[in-house]
């Protein structure tokens, strides 16, 4: 598998999820334009084993929950480079809370963040994606599937990145584009650390391998997906350890 000279815009870099992925496609010999909200610090490692293994990469600072968020990451990108053969739709997140206390402003949010954002970078990133063919992967959740531990709103958010998936793959196809989605969980991260001890416990009874997904197998499941060579598209590949099977 290979990357070579492929240029990858990655957001939610700055989190476990996003650095494993952009150390892998760093291997690969990918470019990257990381996209980060807070807590640059976090990237300094990954920017210089770029520096020394000789790619480019740099972090872009974005609220993509704010209106004008994927503006300012695609502006910068494109300000840069004049294509795109990758765009990885990696940053989301929601707060465990109970249904019957979730404000409308947190609905929105998690939708703003988890499907608006990545709706409007597809269509601000096209016409750069279309240039050689470009893939986009976008992260959903296996909470999609099956509800999961986040609430409705991570959920809900997450089953309609599956939904514009398939809508995008229909529809830009023609311009020799792809795009799928991931569903990963519950993967070895800050999110996940973050439920309760006896709801992780819980999940991880739950799935068939009896343990969490390493950030770097979900990593390696978007490097196939942004490879070269296949005619992969619209579908939605489940990286869970047996949390759900479709």
């Amino acid at each position: 598998m290979t990357l070579q000279g492929k240029r990858i815009v990655v957001t939610g870099a700055s989190g476990d999820l996003g650095r494993a992925m952009a150390r892998r496609f760093l291997q690969l010999g990918a470019d990257l334009a990381l996209q980060y909200r807070s807590g640059s610090a976090a990237l300094d490692p990954v920017l210089e084993t770029a520096r020394e293994a000789g790619r480019e990469a740099f972090a872009v600072a974005a609220d993509l929950s704010e209106p004008d968020g994927p503006e300012r990451l695609a502006a910068e990108v494109l300000r840069r480079w004049p294509s795109v053969d990758g765009l990885v739709n990696n940053a989301g997140g929601s707060r465990p809370e109970p249904f019957e206390t979730i404000s409308l402003e947190a609905w929105e949010q998690a939708l703003r963040l988890n499907l608006t954002a990545p709706f409007r970078l597809i269509q601000l990133l096209l016409p750069a994606l279309r240039e050689d063919g470009g893939s986009v992967v976008n992260v959903s959740s296996v909470a999609a599937l099956t509800g999961g531990a986040f609430g409705p709103q991570y959920a809900a958010s997450k089953a309609g990145l599956i939904g514009l998936t398939r809508s995008a793959a229909r529809d830009l196809g023609v311009h020799g584009v792809r795009v799928n989605a991931l569903a990963p969980g519950p993967v070895d991260s800050l999110m996940t650390s973050s439920l309760d001890g006896p709801v992780l416990d819980g999940i991880i009874r739950t799935t068939a391998m009896r343990r969490l997904v390493d950030p770097l197998e979900v990593a390696d499941a978007a490097a196939f997906l942004l490879g070269p060579g296949t005619a992969v598209t619209g579908q939605t590949l489940v990286v869970d350890a047996g949390r759900h099977f479709i």
